[in-house]
């Protein structure tokens, strides 16, 4: 039998919790594939009327009995001895907010809601917490940008005459100003602050799987000490992204140079090989920001073993990824239209602060419900592909017996 090790498809195994380390217990090791279950013993005998281990029966197909049914003769409604139905499978534990076992799309989305409700002082004080400083942060910083910026464009307006084709384009100097000064300092901030988020949501959810419920204290203590790597990877993400960008752009501009024709036909190729890229880079590291959180390895190693998750999974993770961005998408839309009459109203006002306050109040209603349900699912969406490829349900089981206990 094939091995996890010696498998293509089968992720490195997880750094076993050191003490003190910021997973709960049940993240270790996962079972390893081809051994016996825990406390099974296959040298001992089996009760009248079973069969061996991974021996099959004697006794001809279609006559050989299993239990007291027959195979291809069982009497469904009927009860064995002691009360059984034969083939009757029971409900998977669910000590948490999900059963321990591989997730449907609705128990995930179930368990987005039923994280936020298990544990409210985390998921929603906290995260709104790291959210609305480093929005408050950034609005501050943007202010002054909002100013530059909204200056800079007002005299590039100047030199081009006031074309009226950028009226009819909607670009105004002051949109632009708040856009730009705006992205710089809120998106900036909250670039950095949001994988922190994100890491507490993960860190709740994996506590709220097995019914604990972690305290604000605990989660900041233990997310502060993966802080470097979320931040990391969200600098990494982003620097990818610009080199990415900045390449595509390089080769049109050598293909224009070349030919227009050629240039023209690039501008579809590049951009639609930047599209499939970028959809397969980032589905493939979507399970990196929950695995630096819980898990207690080093970066590069634990990002490997998230990469390496992904495989078979692939269509599932983004199809699961892009059905909730819609919905939140669509949710946005709702909650926006009152957000977007406040900017209105910013814009008439001429004033560079309230601009950047609407803006930056935008940031916190959006990326506030990104991080609560997006975050929840994607942490949850994290442990169901480790129950379905390392059988972390297992150990998933052993964690909440023993936190019952205490």
């Amino acid at each position: 039998m094939t091995t996890p090790e010696s498998a293509p498809d089968q992720p490195a195994q997880p750094t076993p919790p050191q003490s003190g380390g910021s997973q709960p217990a049940g993240w270790g090791e996962p079972p390893r594939y081809g051994q016996y279950a825990p406390g099974y013993d296959p040298s001992a005998p089996q009760a009248p009327g079973q069969p061996q281990y991974g021996t099959p029966p004697a006794g001809q197909y279609g006559q050989t009995q299993y239990g007291q049914t027959q195979y291809g003769q069982s009497q469904y409604g009927q009860q064995a001895p002691g009360g059984a139905v034969p083939g009757y499978r029971p409900a998977a534990d669910k000590p948490g907010i999900v059963p321990l076992r591989p997730l449907t799309l609705g128990e995930l989305y179930d368990g987005a809601f039923g994280a936020v409700r298990h544990n409210p002082a985390v998921t929603l004080g906290l995260t709104a917490i790291i959210v609305i400083v480093a929005v408050a942060i950034g609005t501050l910083i943007s202010i002054p940008l909002t100013t530059w910026f909204t200056d800079l464009f007002g005299s590039v307006f100047a030199a081009a005459g006031n074309d009226p084709m950028l009226d009819e384009m909607g670009l105004t100097q002051d949109m632009l100003g708040v856009t730009y000064g705006s992205l710089l300092g809120t998106g900036l901030l909250l670039t950095l602050a949001t994988p922190l988020a994100m890491g507490v949501m993960a860190i709740s959810v994996s506590d709220s799987v097995i019914g604990r419920k972690i305290s604000v204290s605990d989660a900041w203590r233990r997310v502060a000490k993966r802080a470097w790597f979320l931040i990391g990877f969200s600098l990494l993400s982003t620097l990818v992204m610009i080199v990415a960008y900045t390449l595509a752009v390089g080769i049109v501009v050598g293909l224009f140079a070349v030919d227009p024709t050629i240039g023209v036909v690039g501008v579809f190729l590049v951009l639609a090989a930047l599209l499939v890229a970028g959809v397969w880079a980032f589905t493939r590291v979507i399970l990196v920001p929950p695995a630096l959180a819980v898990e207690g390895g080093g970066f590069w190693a634990t990002f490997t073993r998230a990469w390496k998750l992904t495989r078979g999974t692939f269509w599932r993770v983004l199809g699961i990824y892009v059905l909730t961005s819609i919905i939140l998408s669509v949710i946005g839309q709702i909650v926006a239209l009152p957000i977007g009459a406040l900017m209105g109203v910013a814009m008439m006002t001429a004033s560079d602060a309230a601009m950047a306050a609407g803006y930056g109040l935008t940031y916190v209603i959006t990326g506030g419900m990104s991080i609560l349900f997006l975050g929840g699912v994607v942490a949850l969406l994290y442990i169901d592909t480790r129950m379905r490829r390392e059988g972390l349900d297992v150990q998933l089981q052993a964690a909440a017996a023993a936190a019952a206990d205490k």
